[in-house]
């Protein structure tokens, strides 16, 4: 099939008139859609581990910070994408340096903010779940060995954890895929641009040239992150990856 595409062999379907035409539009398209779902995850895990270890250290905080989390996935992701605007576009208005960077109320700034959001829970979630199932024995093992609690969660809990904490991140990369499609509608740019122009003037070869790129990028890097999650689980060990929800 690959080798029929490259030789223009397929070139008269009429989704592959639309990707011939668009094609370094497409590109740039793929690029964006890559870019804004790969740094979304990026920043999610950044903030969502740490505040998966301070939940499981902090008990008093765990209801909170899952409440918050929790909350924020029942936020429509357009009404998400609404509501950072007014105070984005606020602080470009007041700040010339924030516009000059870049931050302002459309764009890439509010939709790898929302983005970033929505990718939490599942990160957050999978890295408390991930202590909470540690064998006490081995924590009290390490514990008697004289570590102090820094080098026990460098040295014993996070490696331990990492298939579950994996397990989130694959989560969050496959939903990232899904709701950057959403971005287009605040000039984010991504395979939603083919979608909604597409929907708009009644063309279902448009919407088709921005769905099946989504779809078959969701499905690819779910399979290889299961493969990384397999190289990082322990042959013999029954692992069932704890979805976030």
């Amino acid at each position: 099939v690959i080798l029929m595409i490259l030789s223009g062999y397929l070139d008269e379907i009429s989704i592959l008139k639309e990707y011939s035409i668009r094609k370094d539009r497409f590109l740039g398209e793929f690029s964006q859609h890559l870019l804004l779902s790969g740094t979304s995850v990026f920043i999610a895990v950044i903030i969502g581990m740490p505040l998966g270890i301070f939940a499981f250290r902090r008990k008093l905080f765990e209801k909170p910070v899952f409440f918050v989390v929790n909350s924020i996935q029942t936020i429509p992701s357009l009404a998400l994408f609404g509501i950072l605007i007014a105070p984005l576009a606020l602080l470009s208005h007041k700040y010339p340096l924030l516009r000059e960077l870049g931050i302002k109320g459309v764009g890439t700034t509010p939709a790898l903010i929302a983005l970033a959001l929505y990718a939490l829970l599942p990160i957050t979630r999978n890295t408390y779940t991930s202590l909470k199932v540690l064998d006490p024995s081995v924590i009290e093992s390490a514990r008697g060995v004289g570590m102090t609690r820094l080098q026990l969660l460098l040295n014993i809990e996070i490696p331990l954890s990492v298939p579950i904490i994996l397990g989130g991140i694959r989560i969050s990369m496959v939903q990232a895929v899904g709701n950057t499609t959403v971005a287009a509608l605040i000039g984010a740019g991504g395979f939603g641009v083919f979608i909604f122009q597409g929907l708009g003037q009644a063309v279902p070869d448009l919407i088709l040239l921005g769905t099946l790129p989504v779809i078959l990028l969701a499905i690819f890097i779910d399979k290889i992150m299961q493969m990384i999650i397999s190289i990082f689980t322990s042959k013999g060990i029954s692992y069932e990856l704890e979805v976030a929800g």
